[in-house]
């Protein structure tokens, strides 16, 4: 019927969808909230995407590119970290990408700095841009990527610590970090996100 033709979904163009979380200004770059974005720019230079451009119909920045012969849309949310869902949302309607291959790569404190743990689905577990993922999107059933970025020392503020620069040291970690984050990304999209799991969730 008329109907189903101008309200069907929209046709996939792509293959996957994967978030980093951040903040976008300048002065939050290199904190640790900030590694999300630091994953996807690391995927984007490992794999030759096209330059990050921002765009209006997402709230978001995007590269398009290729991973093992995938159809791979990075995105970068300029909605800062609380409404990342708002341009994840976004980038699903427009892209016809389902949750189940939406990706999403943001900082965790209970992982030690430079490991990783790769989950499947599940609960937010109090970080507001998983949070504003799920409520966007309405499910929690997309793979998420939690990087390692320490705890803080007894008595530090929480939002001061997530807002701190990496130090030189640990900068140089991460930079090393980037050949493993390119395989944990071929394995997420030509394997599973199972043999992923097997593969990194190792303890470093």
């Amino acid at each position: 019927m008329w109907f189903r033709f101008f309200f069907k979904d929209p046709v996939p163009t792509e293959d996957f969808l994967i978030i980093g979380l951040g903040n976008p200004e300048k002065r939050y770059f290199t904190t640790r909230h900030n590694i999300g974005f630091m994953f996807v720019e690391s995927l984007a230079s490992s794999f030759g995407f096209a330059p990050f451009e921002f765009s209006k119909k997402i709230n978001g920045f995007v590269a398009k590119g290729k991973i093992v012969e995938k159809n791979v849309i990075l995105l970068k949310p300029s909605t800062y970290m609380n409404n990342s869902g708002i341009a994840v949302k976004a980038a699903k309607r427009l892209f016809g990408i389902k949750p189940e291959n939406i990706i999403v790569a943001h900082d965790e404190m209970d992982i030690a700095f430079g490991s990783q743990r790769i989950r499947k689905n599940g609960s937010s577990a109090g970080h507001n841009g998983i949070k504003s993922i799920i409520s966007e999107l309405e499910t929690p059933d997309f793979t998420r990527i939690r990087l390692g970025i320490g705890k803080p020392m007894p008595g530090t503020d929480i939002a001061d610590y997530v807002l701190s620069e990496f130090s030189e040291e640990e900068l140089e970690i991460i930079s090393e970090n980037k050949e493993k984050w390119a395989e944990i990304a071929k394995t997420l999209v030509s394997e599973s996100v199972e043999a992923a799991m097997n593969a990194f969730n190792r303890k470093n």
